[in-house]
């Protein structure tokens, strides 16, 4: 009944809603919408105000998880049932999974290199079983087939709408010790393990099937699921890992029982393992092996991490302030990593700037770890974050990693193809915190290195599929250019007007699979304003940012600035004049001085108030002609023209 129900609702909208739904739009932002996307609309799984269409689906893929780590041999080994629900409209042929250890199977392509020693036979599928079916070898050769790090499983019955399927797999492969990609030994006993696990891939109203190979370049697109996952190690290895622990009394020895519980309500800093307790070694049960179990709800991933020499530090914080909900903030670190000692204070700050600050919207999760690793990646409820000698980059790296619970984790971005949504909205945000943390060390990310390119061949737009990218091109949109976009839009629109659409996109769509036509229509349908003026060059065109001081002209007694847009990317104005009697005075107008697609704009000064020269400020470092942003008067001209 529900899927007739349904059919019935979308031919009831039939031809004269698709057709104005595909007009309206196009019309309405003036800019690129792909085809796929337009089809997506005139289904009405997206709507033109920013909000979920009115028979928008997504599926869903629930794991229950049973995996061991033996740190000597590096073997991961686990088992899993995975309950599949298909809540599209479609009748599935087959089923697609990721298989990302695969990106270490000797003869795979990769994005960078490794050491020949992590060359493996990938990820080893040992047994399989499709609602409780057992296939056997021919089944399994005739159903199931691998390409690199994908596998396509046909069914013998499709899957229908609004229908499950459960799959058993067993699995094992070897954890890369020498070659750290986001995953693999840290140490001797040390170890970060993710994508870990074969995992059934996206399936959307945009494109079906998400066929992407992992490669190291791009990151991920996964969909929202519960996850059931017990961890089996040795005597003394502590695991910190997605999701809340369960068993703490099963695993944890009482005194370190006890300041965990404690470090749960407490605002305080605590040490739940320090220095001194390192040389008890009694940090567990005394289990050959202890089982160490972990429940999370509605998230896309799950990764965790393990040691039997890691410090242990933990704080809770109030994470909404309107219902007093808590979550806790832990910190598990190498004893000769110096800048980890004060991530823990810098990760409460971070998140107290979140909630309060901005997006100023609750901290999405009940929990999150930093895990002291050798990458720099985020993961639901998990940090792996390298140590640094320099403070400032370790300030940056872990309000920027802790920043990304809400995007893609909170709010399911597709990473693979719009890397430059995530990364974008977390610059920002990483930018502002540290302006406030430590602010004489605050820039863009990576800035420095896009500023050479901007304008060029490789200066790309920022709507360009990131699934084609490579570095420096990836980092370049990713980071600084979306960052700077979004860091302007904020400028336009307003602090305030800005979070509240942020805040009302983080609403609409947590849990959701949001496009980056979601958050422009959010945007603009919050703030009751036209930004599709500046969203167009920005995120759709080549372009470059260049401002210059074009004349200064008296008349009457006003002097009159004239500001010349020559690059066809609308940023802010930020002038400083410089006053024969010594003082200076600093302008500032936003991007939206250039809403209607003027090239000039005056700054009008009083003629008492003598100028002797006037200069853009290049903040950021982003106009590239500099040679044109001051003007200096060698005399004084006047213009007596009507």
């Amino acid at each position: 009944m529900k899927l007739i129900m349904r059919i019935i609702k979308i031919v009831a909208l039939g031809f004269i809603l698709a057709i104005t739904s595909l007009h309206c739009f196009s019309q309405s932002n003036n800019f690129f919408i792909p085809q796929n996307i337009q089809k997506a609309f005139a289904r009405k799984t997206r709507s033109s105000d920013g909000k979920p269409g009115i028979v928008y689906w997504q599926n869903r893929a629930d794991y229950k998880i049973d995996v061991a780590l033996d740190p000597k041999t590096l073997i991961v080994s686990g088992k899993e049932t995975i309950t599949y629900t298909n809540n599209s409209p479609d009748s599935l042929k087959h089923l697609v999974f990721h298989l990302f250890p695969n990106m270490y199977k000797k003869g795979n392509m990769r994005d960078s290199d490794i050491d020949p020693a992590d060359e493996s036979d990938g990820l080893t599928i040992d047994r399989v079983s499709v609602n409780d079916v057992e296939l056997d070898e021919k089944a399994r050769n005739e159903l199931l087939y691998t390409e690199h790090t994908l596998l396509k499983m046909r069914l013998n019955q499709k899957l229908l709408p609004d229908k499950q399927i459960s799959i058993n797999i067993d699995w094992h492969y070897t954890l890369n010790r020498n070659s750290h990609i986001r995953t693999g030994a840290v140490d001797l006993s040390s170890f970060f393990v993710a994508y870990f696990f074969p995992r059934i891939a996206v399936y959307d109203d945009i494109d079906g099937w998400n066929y992407y190979k992992y490669t190291n370049e791009q990151e991920f697109y996964n969909d929202f699921g519960s996850f059931d996952v017990s961890i089996s190690m040795p005597q003394n290895y502590l695991v910190w890992a997605t999701g809340i622990l369960t068993n703490p009394e099963q695993v944890l020895s009482e005194k370190y029982l006890n300041r965990f519980k404690a470090a749960n309500q407490s605002n305080i800093i605590m040490h739940i393992i320090d220095t001194a307790d390192l040389k008890l070694n009694d940090f567990t049960k005394a289990n050959q092996l202890n089982v160490w179990k972990f429940k999370a709800e509605n998230v896309t991933d799950f990764a965790f991490g393990t040691s039997d020499h890691y410090l242990w530090d933990a704080t809770s914080i109030i994470a909404d302030k309107q219902t007093g909900r808590k979550a806790l903030l832990d910190v598990a670190y190498n004893k000769e990593s110096a800048d980890f000692y004060k991530v823990i204070s810098i990760g409460r700050q971070s998140m107290e700037l979140m909630c309060n600050s901005f997006p100023a919207s609750p901290f999405p999760f009940p929990k999150i770890t930093v895990f002291n690793g050798l990458s720099e990646m985020e993961y639901p409820m998990m940090v792996n974050n390298r140590s640094y000698d320099d403070i400032h980059s370790t300030i940056d790296l872990t309000a920027h990693e802790i920043f990304h619970s809400y995007f893609p984790f909170y709010c399911g971005f597709n990473e693979v193809q719009y890397a430059w949504m995530d990364e974008g909205l977390t610059s920002l945000a990483t930018y502002l915190f540290v302006s406030k943390m430590d602010p004489n060390f605050a820039t863009i990310c990576f800035v420095e290195e896009y500023q050479p390119e901007m304008g060029t061949t490789l200066d790309l737009p920022l709507f360009t599929n990131s699934s084609v990218l490579r570095r420096p091109v990836y980092d370049y949109l990713s980071y600084p250019k979306s960052a700077l976009f979004f860091l302007f839009l904020r400028d336009v629109l307003g602090d305030d007007v800005f979070n509240k659409s942020i805040q009302e996109f983080i609403s609409r769509w947590n849990g959701k699979h949001p496009l980056p036509y979601d958050l422009f229509n959010t945007i603009s349908n919050v703030s009751g304003q036209d930004i599709n003026w500046f969203i167009k060059p920005w995120v759709f065109e080549f372009g470059y940012v260049d401002l210059g001081v074009k004349d200064i002209a008296q008349l009457g007694e006003k002097y009159n600035i004239i500001i010349e847009r020559l690059g066809n990317y609308p940023a802010p104005i930020n002038l400083k004049i410089n006053f024969q009697d010594g003082r200076t005075e600093n302008i500032h107008q936003s991007a939206a001085v250039w809403k209607n697609g003027e090239t000039n704009f005056v700054i009008e000064t009083s003629i008492y108030k003598k100028i002797i020269k006037v200069q853009l400020l290049d903040e950021y470092g982003i106009d590239i002609n500099p040679s044109n942003n001051s003007f200096t008067l060698n005399r004084w001209r006047l213009n007596n023209s009507k």
